[in-house]
This record gives structure tokens, C-alpha cells and sequence, in this order.
């Protein structure tokens, strides 16, 4: 732990380039999930959308800095400095699709990771140098926390019940927005679409990857749609998705 919190303080930073795309991701995504909030029912009212747009704009970059702080936190303990890359392509992809649909349709695409070898905090590892397994095992933790800030975010909505009662949250409220944000975000980035996290995790292991997005839509589902949240049931689902992978891809194979 010592060593991790020395490698933290001189490593844990984020760039120029970084800091610009997590700002453009943060106000693209916020507009996106706010874009249906410009006014109770079908009215137009500007300063409660704008107050709404703004709440968007705390809670999406909240949910970011998580999401890319937990990768190079981890990365850091593997011996790799993690830069995070906007996918510009796929947020403007994202703009087009919510004025069509009119907000219907969500598609929160930030964006995906690069590494680069430390090779002195590399020494004692296995394989020497940038792997797939690293990369994907990193990648991952980034949607994986995002389920994890969903569930925190759940307990101080049930004060602070560690499993709440399977009743769906409003998500009309700020934290039942930011819980279902931090869902939905978590499953667009585990997509295999490059270059999201989804991509380098399933080229890492498919298995890995069963897992992981089992984890994340089994929890989201549970969430979502019953109102359940307990994180044993994250862990269940993944293993019935792995399980299932490896029966009709890995097996047979």
C-alpha cells in the first residue's frame, strides 16, 4: 500500500489532453441524459433546464473521474501510467442519436485508455513489458466502479442501508439520475467497440469479459427494472454469464 500511495503522488495526474476531453465528454453526456429536462412535462422553461443541465454536469463528471481514477490507480499498481483518450467519433455519434430520438435514446461513449510502460515499477511482474492481460484487467475496473458508485449512491438515497429494499428509486431525483448514469455508463464503455474499455477487456480474455459484463447488466437489470441492489447478486450474475461462455464458446471450442 505504501508503495501505491508513493507511485499516486508522483504519477496521479492528468494531462492537458485529458483534462479537455474529460471536460467535452462531461458536457456531451451531460446535455444527453439532461436533453428531456428543459421543463415539467412538455414546456419549456429555461432556468429549470438549465438548473437540471447543471446537476447533469456535477453528477457526469463525478462519475468520470471515478471511472478513469480507478483505472489509473490500478494501473499505477501494475507498473503502467493509464492516459485516458477521448472517443470524439462516438460522442458525436452519441449528439446526432439523442436529437433524433429527442433524448430517447442514450449511447455515453467517453471514451477509452492507453498505457505506458514504467519499466522500473514493472520489475518482479510476470511478462515483462505491455500485455493484453494487464490491459484488460485495467479497463475493467474503470465500468466496474461506476457499479460500485451506483450502489454507494443507493445506500445514501435508503440511508444508509447496505441492501435496500427492492423498490426502483425515482430517478425524476438527483441521486436516482446519478445511480442510473453511473449503470448506463458502466455498460456503454464495456462495449467491444474500440476503443472502449469493453474491447481491451474482451481481447484480454473472453472469459474475463463474460464476467465483468455479466456483472455490470445483471446489476443494472436488478437495479433498473426490480429495484434490487444488493452487490452479492453483481458477483452471481457474472458468474452465470462466465458460465455460460464457457460452455458455448470456450468448451466447444
Amino acid at each position: 500500500m505504501s508503495d501505491l500511495i508513493d507511485k499516486a503522488k508522483r504519477y496521479f495526474t492528468f494531462n492537458a489532453e485529458e483534462i479537455k476531453g474529460i471536460l467535452g465528454s462531461t458536457l456531451i453526456i451531460a446535455f444527453i441524459i439532461s436533453f428531456k429536462l428543459w421543463g415539467p412535462g412538455e414546456e419549456f422553461n429555461f432556468a429549470y433546464g438549465l438548473k437540471n443541465f447543471f446537476n447533469a454536469i456535477l453528477i457526469t463528471l463525478l462519475a468520470i473521474l471515478i471511472h478513469i481514477s480507478a483505472q489509473k490507480i490500478y494501473g499505477l499498481h501494475l507498473g503502467f501510467k493509464v492516459e485516458f483518450r477521448t472517443f470524439w467519433p462516438g460522442l458525436l455519434i452519441a449528439l446526432v442519436l439523442c436529437f433524433v430520438s429527442r433524448g430517447a435514446i442514450w449511447f455515453l461513449v467517453p471514451g477509452g485508455i492507453v498505457l505506458y510502460h514504467m519499466a522500473k515499477h514493472r520489475l518482479g511482474f510476470f511478462r515483462y513489458g505491455l500485455n493484453y492481460w494487464s490491459l484488460g484487467m485495467i479497463s475493467a475496473i474503470g465500468p466496474l466502479s461506476n457499479v460500485v458508485l451506483a450502489a454507494l449512491f443507493a445506500m445514501i438515497a435508503y440511508g444508509g442501508v447496505i441492501i435496500p429494499p427492492m423498490t426502483p428509486i425515482a430517478t425524476t431525483t438527483l441521486i436516482g439520475r446519478a445511480i442510473s448514469l453511473n449503470l448506463w455508463l458502466a455498460i456503454f464503455t464495456m462495449l467491444p467497440i474500440p476503443p472502449l474499455d469493453g474491447s481491451n477487456v474482451f481481447f484480454a480474455s473472453r472469459l474475463l469479459y463474460a464476467f465483468a459484463f455479466g456483472c455490470i447488466v445483471g446489476y443494472a437489470l436488478l437495479v433498473l427494472v426490480l429495484g434490487f441492489y444488493s452487490l452479492i447478486f453483481v458477483i452471481l450474475m457474472g458468474i452465470i454469464f462466465w458460465f455460460i461462455t464457457y460452455q458455448v464458446m470456450e468448451k466447444a471450442g
